[in-house]
């Protein structure tokens, strides 16, 4: 058990990240290299966090009624807390996007890389804090 969790959940965890990540990488709109790409659409953008809010309060709700109250107040600060760091994180994407010199049609690739770095290098640091 690390933390109040089984290894299977961790092993679990870590792998639909993995197949998270690698479905994303196939969706149909990240391939195009193509400068006439069309720009991202910001009504889709909206609707896809309005499916994760509602999908986390769903998981709130659940956790509400498997724990208690107490440990979903808990999650959902949490996820509040979490969710206000990734916007402060598209700042500094932005930043760093601007003054490299990263065209549009690259800027998915650079921030899949990012996010397969920090994956793998928090699953060893993991590994390595519990050894």
């Amino acid at each position: 058990m690390i933390a109040g969790a089984s290894w299977t959940w961790w092993v679990g965890f870590h792998a639909v990240v993995a197949v998270v990540l690698v479905a994303d990488s196939f969706l149909p709109g990240h391939r195009r290299e193509s400068r006439n790409a069309p720009a991202p659409n910001p009504r889709l953008a909206w609707l896809g966090t309005a499916g994760l809010v509602l999908a986390a309060a769903g998981f709130a709700c659940w956790i509400a009624a498997a724990q208690g109250r107490q440990a979903a107040l808990e999650f959902a600060a949490g996820y509040t807390i979490e969710a206000s760091l990734s916007i402060d994180n598209l700042f500094v994407f932005l930043v760093l996007f601007q003054g490299f010199r990263i065209s549009r049609q690259q800027q998915h690739k650079a921030l899949m890389w990012g996010v397969w770095g920090a994956f793998v290098l928090r699953a060893l640091f993991i590994a390595a804090g519990i050894a």
